[in-house]
């Protein structure tokens, strides 16, 4: 797998800590079995009165010289809402992955007690209102290319009443398969809340990535076209799944070791 698509899927990829997956692991059965889990951090971030995009470039600029200077391997993408709702109340989403858990962990250790002084510099431009992690499951892998933007779509999800993840997992594999069967580059993932979001009224998220707007309108078509009935037999009475919110992700950090 190339670097830059490893380092995508890792961001898109979420983690619990070594006791929370094993937590996940049974809570969703064998489906989650099937599936390494990979680490991430989601912040929800707004941009102080009269402060903007050009400001977070500056400061991501810094943060990279900083980052340089430590061992950890960590990759960052902030996501601008497209499609979205009043309740998307935030300017953008910092998102932040390293190759495992224990790596993450080691780079948040050094940001707690060496980046106090970049963080400063942040808190002058924007705040966040959450600091989230998610545990995923991939379900289907994006186009191997180097594309430093994408879009992501993100919806919330539930099992019906008298169902569970472990019926609603055979449903997405076919789904996928569907789907690249007619012409579909989405990459497909599956997000459980881990930390930080307290009573979620959802079961998961689930989310698909486009390499642009064409690629997701391919996607549109097709489902408009005949898609819809593909869906409804395999989703009908099984999953219910809100409006999904799109996002324009841009490259930050690109720190996944090449091991090609």
């Amino acid at each position: 797998m190339n670097k830059k698509l490893f380092s995508v899927r890792l961001a898109l990829t979420a983690a619990l800590l070594a006791l929370s997956a094993g937590a996940i692991a049974q809570e969703e059965g064998d489906a989650a079995e099937e599936s390494s889990i990979f680490p991430v951090e989601i912040y929800a971030c707004t941009f102080n009165e009269g402060k903007g995009n050009a400001d977070l470039d500056k400061w991501v600029t810094k943060w990279n010289a900083w980052f340089d200077t430590t061992p950890e391997p960590y990759s960052a993408w902030t996501l601008t809402p497209f499609y979205f709702g009043s309740e998307q109340d935030f300017d953008f989403i910092w998102l932040g992955a390293s190759p495992d858990a224990a790596a993450l962990g080691r780079a948040q250790d050094d940001w707690i007690s060496q980046g106090s002084g970049l963080s400063a510099e942040f808190e002058e431009f924007a705040h966040c209102s959450a600091h989230g992690n998610y545990a995923t499951l991939n379900i289907k892998e994006p186009p191997d290319d180097d594309a430093p933007n994408f879009v992501l779509n993100f919806s919330d999800c539930s099992a019906e009443e008298g169902k569970t993840f472990d019926d609603v997992y055979p449903a997405l594999k076919a789904w996928s398969e569907y789907r690249g069967e007619h012409g579909s580059a989405a990459g497909m993932w599956v997000m459980w809340p881990a930390y930080g979001g307290g009573d979620a009224d959802f079961e998961f998220k689930f989310v698909t990535s486009y390499r642009n707007y064409e690629s997701l309108g391919v996607d549109y078509d097709q489902y408009g076209k005949e898609g819809y009935k593909k869906a409804d037999e395999l989703f009908d009475g099984l999953v219910d799944c809100n409006d999904a919110r799109s996002y324009i992700v841009t490259e930050r950090r690109d720190g996944i070791p090449n091991n090609d």
